[in-house]
């Protein structure tokens, strides 16, 4: 009798204990299923730190499972090219996009966007080299003193729209700082030539105070002369749209460039005229002409 009860016993052990471990099998499957599910869905919505935990998690439900781990290995190096890119670390961003377009049995939505990138990446490479050959130009000219010219040559880059996109923020602060020193350089010139003009004419008025006296010419020459440091100008370059600058509208003109980091201190009065002229020539307001050419 005893015999038969513990055979019985043991039957409904051994039930028990089946019956729990297909229950817990195939709850851990659900598990699994789910988690897997909910990763496919965040990166679907571009949420890759949920999604790399939701894979996390599908592996904890089934260790070493391949699947599992393709879509979070590729998750993983999608981040990483994201980054990179967000770093302008342009190189790495595109090895880890090329790596994510060829992986399989893994996201298909993945694969799409990391071709995306890839070929974005490829054409941001292409545009820095083609940007750095323009900008390296403009610094040769810089180096011989030909301001103007590489000012000319930097247009190149700030007429292109793409070249003030964040990708290339290093290259733009460079190009600025060289705009920079050039528009400093050509002051500096402006300022030498009028200072030794301003000489030349000195020395020109003690010899001719020892002649009898000023020929008539010399007189309207002499007339003429506008000083403050400047050229002996034409009345029409003394104007704007026809009417003649004031002298309040250059104070206020200088106010301006100072406020907008230029150094209106070091120019002229018509070194002013002018910065108005070729603001109202291409169209924008001083303080933009200043941050874009006389900074």
């Amino acid at each position: 009798m005893k015999k038969w009860v513990w055979v019985v016993a043991t039957i409904v052990v051994a039930l028990l204990i089946g019956g729990y471990a297909y229950s817990n099998h195939h709850a851990t499957a659900k598990e699994y299923q789910a988690a897997m599910a909910n990763g496919r869905t965040a990166i679907q919505s571009k949420h890759y730190t949920q999604a790399e935990s939701y894979f996390q998690n599908a592996l904890k439900r089934r260790l070493n499972d391949q699947t599992a781990q393709h879509y979070l290995t590729q998750t993983q190096r999608y981040v990483s090219g994201e980054n990179a890119l967000e770093a302008r670390h342009f190189s790495s961003a595109q090895g880890y996009y090329g790596e994510v377009k060829d992986t399989t049995n893994a996201s298909t939505v993945l694969v799409k966007r990391a071709k995306d990138r890839y070929k974005q990446v490829k054409d941001i490479r292409a545009n820095v080299k083609q940007f750095k050959q323009i900008l390296n130009k403009a610094q040769g000219e810089n180096k011989a003193l030909n301001y103007g010219q590489s000012n000319t040559t930097l247009d190149e880059l700030f007429n292109n729209t793409k070249f003030r996109q964040s990708y290339y923020k290093n290259l733009y602060e460079e190009a600025l700082a060289l705009r920079k020193s050039n528009n400093a350089g050509q002051t500096s010139e402006t300022s030498s030539a009028a200072s030794s003009s301003s000489s030349t004419d000195s020395s020109s008025s003690v010899a001719s105070s020892s002649s009898a006296s000023l020929t008539s010419s010399e007189k309207q020459a002499a007339s003429n002369y506008s000083g403050s440091n400047e050229y002996t100008v034409t009345q029409s370059q003394k104007e704007l749209d026809g009417k003649t600058i004031t002298n309040g509208q250059i104070g206020s003109a200088r106010q301006t460039i100072n406020a907008a980091g230029g150094q209106a201190d070091a120019m002229s009065d018509q070194d002013v005229r002018v910065a108005l002229q070729q603001a109202n020539k291409k169209g924008l307001s001083l303080t933009k002409y200043t941050q874009q050419y006389l900074k």
